[in-house]
């Protein structure tokens, strides 16, 4: 490249330098800068487009002059405040461990460049952003740091991506400004990319560094390591900050205060006049100490910002531009980012190498327009171009190789369509035990340029046209029940002389399933095959056990009985793994117990007479059970409540004489006297369980009825 325009469009001033490439040297063949009539940019936007283009048309004419040759293109670059760098994570857990190939490192990261854009979603359209590139900065797989996630085996990986973002407005507003002063932008880069150029050489950059560029408006923040610039920041306030302090102080317009600002550096006694007309005298120190609260905060969010993009403290801060003289500024940041006086300078022209012509240009401030024009003639800005992504023309802002990669991010395409996923896998319970049948696999997606098939790798020219086929995914798993269970024929057998089907049962929480139905994810299934007499037991509901204890109660007391049942099969005694064929004959034998076969007895009934106790037995067999009246022919069941009777009627006086020694008469003409608990009674009397009972002869009456009282 021959000789260049480069064009530094700034808040408080427009700067132009013509230059060329002399084999390893840069020559400044002229310069040029003005200062706007009044304030047409804020914090490095452009807000009035015509009074921006008329300052760069000024200094057009001035160079045209000087090299005596029409300028038709400039070299420009975008303020650093457009620049909105995020970091962002993505992870994706996968249900079983696969291998991470390219695609589906690649869709992690769109994953996350697709997160950040979200991130900066708060107050502009996403649409209206660039992507101008993003770094992976950290990788993991199962919870571990690792270098390179392709290859590696695992479920769980994370990715964090640092993402430069560039608002569509910002190139816009930089066309319309440099097409107004009658040029051609002929290049396009980012001024924190343009100053890092010119104020740390190549071999410096792999060292984590931190370059600060203050201007008028902003602080540009860029980080280099490894030998790149990989994140870039910025800081809304800068040099006009410390000049609207003093214009509020001292009641200044704004051009006063920027002359007052910059007489700090110089002279030990400020003279001036306010805006009134009232003359002032102040010491240097008095009008620093105005100054420091805002240099402090200033000094702070520079600190905060570069901590954010780098996560750490730097080994070294390199500051530029003419904010950079402000006073203090440059100890304040030393003291609060905590780094030796040393690691913390600022650089100016004089110490930049390979750098000739216009020894008056000097300073920190001329070091972004060298960096615009070195990145012009070494072809390092930006380009601003299309491609075709499916026949749909797409916008691609270059800040380095872009790839397919970087197109298919600019034309929106989902990360999720870049893999061929393996279809969902389903999972279900059969007999308690997790079983698992994974999905079919998925088909990775294409990509061809202009009609070749590529890898997500592939570098981009202007104009190329790119085919995606979205990858397809595999199908979700499905199964029947005749897939997993094994293939067994129904066998025609009788039980207890009755036909029987003896066949594979299926079922899910308590429902019967066919052969042939299709098995649900999360399903618990339950299945008894026919082989042994378990199965067929398990079928009928039957219990295993052929001993079995029968309880019941008798007059509320607890009984239980031992029942033993017996299988044949074929007339054979078997055990419960016994295999059953097909037209076999089982007869199950269930004990069955009667109410004869428990020996029931009705309890006595108990007296006592003349102090002595009588058993009088049951006179008969009553049994009930709930009611009903039961005879001993009626079968036990269990959990069964049997009462019983053993009399008719109530018994009399005279039924219980058999089985009463009655007393000898002592004499004659007595007569026998009956008392029932003390009451005089007859034998006809109804008597109760537990009655006292007293028979004696009546010259007997007084020791009874002495008994009956002590009784």
């Amino acid at each position: 490249m021959g000789r260049i325009f480069a064009l530094d469009i700034g808040t408080r001033m427009v700067m132009g330098l013509v230059m060329v490439k002399e084999e390893e040297r840069y020559t400044i063949l002229a310069s040029a800068q003005t200062e706007h009539r009044q304030r047409a940019m804020y914090d490095g936007q452009v807000h009035d487009i015509e009074e921006v283009a008329q300052a760069v048309l000024r200094v057009k004419t001035e160079l045209e002059q000087k090299i005596n040759q029409p300028l038709q293109s400039a070299a420009v670059a975008a303020a650093g405040r457009a620049l909105k760098t995020v970091i962002t994570s993505y992870e994706r857990h996968e249900a079983f461990p696969i291998i991470w190939e390219r695609e589906n490192v690649v869709s992690l990261e769109m994953e996350a460049v697709q997160q950040a854009l979200r991130e900066i979603d708060g107050d502009e359209e996403s649409s209206a952003y660039h992507c101008v590139g993003y770094s992976t900065i950290e990788r993991c797989l199962e919870g571990q740091k690792i270098s390179n996630l392709i290859g590696q085996r695992g479920k769980d990986a994370q990715i964090k991506v640092i993402t430069t973002f560039l608002p569509r407005t910002v190139v816009d507003g930089l066309i319309a400004v440099v097409q107004r002063a009658g040029l051609i932008m002929e290049s396009l880069t980012l001024e924190p990319i343009a100053a890092g150029l010119a104020a740390i050489p190549r071999d410096m950059r792999r060292m984590n560094l931190a370059l600060v560029d203050i201007g008028a408006g902003t602080a540009d923040i860029a980080l280099t390591k490894q030998g790149t610039f990989f994140a870039y920041g910025m800081v809304p306030m800068a040099g006009d900050e410390i000049t609207e302090q003093l214009c509020q102080t001292y009641l200044l317009d704004f051009q006063t205060g920027e002359k007052l600002k910059r007489s700090i550096r110089t002279k030990t006694r400020l003279s001036f006049k306010n805006f009134l007309g009232e003359k002032n005298s102040l010491s240097k120190n008095e009008v620093l100490e105005c100054i420091t609260p805002v240099a402090m905060e200033l000094a702070q969010k520079i600190v905060a910002e570069i901590i954010r993009l780098n996560e750490e403290a730097p080994h070294a801060i390199i500051l530029i531009g003419g904010g950079s003289l402000t006073p203090l500024l440059r100890e304040m940041i030393t003291e609060i980012i905590d780094l030796p006086a040393n690691r913390v300078g600022i650089q100016i022209r004089e110490r930049i190498d390979g750098i000739f012509g216009e020894p008056g240009i000097k300073g920190p401030e001329v070091i972004t327009p060298i960096g615009i024009g070195i990145s012009a003639l070494e072809g390092l800005g930006l380009r601003y171009y299309e491609v075709e992504v499916n026949s749909t023309p797409v916008s691609i802002l270059e800040l380095q190789k872009t790839t397919v990669t970087d197109a298919l991010l600019s034309a929106g395409i989902s990360p999720k369509s870049l893999l061929g996923r393996p279809g969902r896998a389903l999972t279900f319970e059969m007999n308690g035990e997790v079983k698992l049948v994974k999905g079919s696999l998925g088909q990775p997606a294409a990509y061809f340029v202009n009609g070749q098939r590529v890898s997500l790798d592939y570098v981009l020219a202007p104009g190329d046209q790119i085919e995606f086929i979205p990858g397809i995914s595999g199908d979700s798993a499905q199964i029947r029940t005749h897939e997993i269970f094994p293939d067994l024929a129904d066998k025609n057998i009788t039980v207890n002389g009755e036909f029987f089907l003896f066949e594979p049962l299926f079922f899910k929480e308590g429902e019967r399933l066919d052969r042939n139905s299709e098995i649900m994810d999360g399903w618990k299934i339950e299945y008894v095959v026919n082989q042994t007499l378990r199965d067929l037991l398990l079928q009928m509901h039957l219990p295993l056990e052929n001993r079995q204890l029968l309880h019941f109660k008798i007059d509320g007391k607890p009984q239980e009985y031992e029942l033993l049942r017996e299988i044949l099969i074929n007339g054979q005694q078997t055990k419960l793994d016994s295999k059953i064929n097909n037209q076999d004959k089982i007869e199950i034998r269930e004990p069955k117990v009667k109410l004869s076969d428990l020996n029931l007895q009705a309890s006595p009934m108990h007296f006592h007479i003349n102090g002595e106790e009588i058993v009088y037995p049951s006179q008969i067999l009553k049994i009930f059970s709930r009611g009903q009246h039961l005879t001993l022919e009626d079968l036990v069941t269990d959990g069964m409540e049997i009462r019983l009777e053993g009399y008719g009627d109530m018994p009399i006086l005279s039924d219980i004489l058999p089985y009463v020694k009655l007393p000898e008469p002592m004499g004659t003409g007595e007569t026998l006297k009956i008392f029932v608990n003390g009451l005089p009674g007859e034998f006809t009397t109804s008597l109760r369980n537990g009655d006292r009972i007293e028979i004696a002869w009546s010259n007997q009456v007084n020791n009874f009825s002495s008994r009956m009282g002590n009784g």
